[in-house]
């Protein structure tokens, strides 16, 4: 009769129980797809309707990923895969080398090894999102400076748009490197990714003496008598672009002098004080993720190592076959 401990060992590496960990986890991984997850008891209460939603509340389906119900069942199959693979190779090991299969053995490290990255990442991840515009400079969190020195968009003909392209400086006296979209950039432990790409439309007045003048939402301009606060452009209706770049859009401007207040809408040529409206001009920013990501090296290590024990798993089979 086995021992207690015997038991519990051959309980623990059963693919039996390995199936029916990987259904369960399987289970509530689609269950935390298709609810949303981390919302406020309102949002359940307003978007399931009945006892749906008290039922996905009492049972924590609104939190499936950080809830004990998987974190449990996730760590009894890393138990599980463990103790699998710890019994399989030391019974290979007995077994004459030319007889030995190791791709299983491979996948299953490979497995953990991913498992590890995982919880490593879920840890230890950080991103910090920043947007520059040309001739902007940040910084990564520990203090190395980034510069954006170039940005490129290209849009399809119906103005959806197709790439977002930055070139970066990282340190002052680095080369400039490119950063696009699932194409991102590494430096040291960051990785940089193209997330975002917005712009803040100016208008341009020009005063009595010719000079220009940029002006963005929210800038006051000062007058003799008084002052301009431009408050935004129209959006209502699409820049046309052209001939007669932006001739439809109106800024809106808060007139202030001696008579009092007033909010003007200005086009292209039209005059507001001493000054006249010039156009238009849109500035654009690069959105940049910066990611630091101490489990990704491990999560990439387990991928490479589930394909190897895959691919010499099934290489041994096929060399059975015609042998």
């Amino acid at each position: 009769m086995k021992k207690p401990s015997d038991r519990m060992y051959d309980a623990l590496r059963s693919v039996k129980l390995a199936a029916v960990l990987i259904v369960l986890i399987a289970l509530l991984a689609t269950a935390g797809g298709i609810i949303p997850q981390g919302e406020n008891e309102a949002f359940y209460l307003q978007k399931f309707p009945g006892d749906l939603a008290r039922i996905i509340l009492s049972l924590g389906l609104d939190k499936v990923f950080t809830g004990i119900p998987f974190l449990l069942l996730a760590s009894l199959f890393t138990v599980n895969l463990t103790v699998c693979t710890f019994h399989r190779f030391a019974s290979q090991l007995r077994q004459p080398r030319e007889n030995r299969r190791h791709g299983p053995d491979i996948l299953h490290i490979g497995l953990l090894v991913f498992i590890f990255g995982g919880i490593l990442t879920a840890r230890t991840r950080t991103e910090t999102l920043i947007y520059l515009g040309v001739g902007q400079t940040g910084q990564l969190p520990e203090g190395t400076k980034l510069e954006l020195v170039d940005l490129k968009e290209e849009r399809y003909p119906d103005g959806r748009p197709k790439s977002w392209e930055s070139s970066v400086v990282i340190d002052e006296a680095g080369e400039a490197k490119t950063v696009k979209v699932n194409s991102p950039l590494r430096h040291n432990d960051y990785t940089i990714y193209q997330q975002d790409w917005k712009s803040k439309r100016r208008v341009i007045l020009t005063d009595q003496a010719g000079m220009k003048i940029s002006l963005e939402a929210g800038a006051r301009r000062q007058m003799m008598g008084g002052n301009i606060l431009f408050m935004g452009v129209d959006e209502s209706q699409p820049a046309e672009v052209g001939a007669e770049e932006y001739s439809n859009l109106e800024a809106l401007f808060l007139f202030e002098n001696g008579e009092g207040r007033k909010v003007l809408r200005v086009r292209k040529g039209d005059a507001i004080g001493v000054f006249t409206c010039l156009g238009f001009e849109d500035e654009a920013f690069s959105g940049l993720n910066i990611v630091k990501d101490k489990g990704y090296p491990f999560v990439a290590a387990g991928f490479f190592l589930v394909a190897l024990g895959t691919f010499l798993t099934y290489l041994r089979k096929i060399k059975g076959m015609f042998a």
